[in-house]
């Protein structure tokens, strides 16, 4: 019997949802940033084309059998350093947004120290995991610092920002326990949905949003 042309097809779909919902919340914060020019618009903005090129490489991955080994490891590795970069853009947009900018300039050498050693972690061990103990912690703080924005400066785009990252690590935990409801929409189709209404509510928040200082 003839079978169909990809893999997961339902994973692909909702893969390029996430690609499309990413390059149009990118190119919004990037035109926001294009009028306002603050770091914290321009690292969002990355933020967000990140995750559509992540995205991408994971539609790619899921379009292909598993008997086609080799390419799909090299896809991987590229979609697992597309988290790390990802993960990158926010973290360093959520400097600019709490510590003053001469100040994230000695700061954001840390944060490229340790995602440079997740890119070669990943390359000798893209196992998903390895992004899972990156990703968490890294959204947790990003949650705890918008937490201080909602509640020590009253900042509307912090709370919008906050709820995006509970709402995206909600849906994440469908990957960890592998709950679907059929094998054309599993736990991947369900966090991919779920992630797209967290990326809707960061966007919202990093349209607010502004460099520390700034109003």
């Amino acid at each position: 019997m003839n079978r169909i042309p990809l893999y997961e097809p339902m994973t692909v779909f909702t893969d390029l949802l996430i690609v499309l919902c990413g390059l149009w919340f990118a190119r919004e914060i990037q035109l926001w940033f294009n009028v306002r020019l603050m770091e914290v618009h321009w690292h969002f903005a990355k933020y967000f084309y990140m995750l559509a090129l992540t995205a991408f490489f994971g539609a790619v991955y899921h379009a292909i059998y598993p008997e086609h080994e080799t390419i799909r490891d090299f896809i991987w590795k590229l979609t697992m350093l597309g988290m790390g970069f990802s993960i990158f853009a926010m973290l360093l947009g959520t400097l600019y947004y709490f510590l003053p900018f001469d100040t994230v300039q000695i700061v954001k050498w840390g944060i490229t120290a340790i995602i440079f050693i997740f890119t070669i972690w990943i390359y000798f061990n893209h196992d998903l995991i390895n992004a899972v103990r990156l990703y968490i912690p890294s959204a947790l703080f990003v949650m705890g610092v918008m937490l201080y924005g909602w509640f020590g400066k009253g900042d509307q785009g912090a709370l919008w920002i906050m709820a995006g990252f509970v709402v995206t690590l909600g849906g994440a935990s469908f990957t960890v326990t592998k709950f679907g409801f059929h094998k054309h929409f599993n736990h991947n189709d369900i966090f991919h949905v779920i992630q797209i209404a967290g990326m809707y509510l960061i966007y919202r928040g990093s349209m607010l949003i502004t460099n520390y200082g700034f109003k």
